[in-house]
């Protein structure tokens, strides 16, 4: 499986940025490889260094789950599947952060290559 260069995890960061500044958004954005490690996170002036956390979080995440994170939220909240809410705390990972922000990046034939995270906004914004 390929991983991403740094070049290529910058170009989506940056595609990524450019789309918040436009609407007037201050996000942080990160691209973790297929293992959840970090090849790049930027922060726009203005995004806090809890997004700059979060978006790394968000893409972990999603690598480790191997699915968006906003699918990871709904089954945790899915009373069909139980009577019980189930808790992310019950996987035994502090960074698990199952809010929408964390996108799964695919090959065309389907390989999971990584994640991209994203924070700073609304959860529909963050998605």
């Amino acid at each position: 499986m390929r991983l991403y260069t740094l070049e290529e995890a910058r170009a989506i960061v940056e595609a990524m940025l450019k789309a918040a500044s436009e609407r007037g958004l201050k996000f942080a954005a990160a691209v973790v490889d297929a293992g959840g490690d970090l090849i790049h996170l930027s922060r726009m002036n203005g995004a806090s260094a809890l997004n700059a956390r979060m978006s790394y979080n968000k893409a972990y995440t999603a690598t480790k789950w191997q699915r968006d994170t906003r699918v990871i939220k709904q089954r945790l909240f899915d009373m069909s599947l139980g009577d019980e809410r189930r808790e992310i705390t019950w996987f035994c990972d502090p960074l698990y952060t199952p809010v929408w922000g964390g996108i799964v990046l695919r090959s065309r034939d389907g390989a999971m290559l990584g994640a991209l995270g994203e924070s700073g906004g609304t959860y529909q914004e963050d998605e």
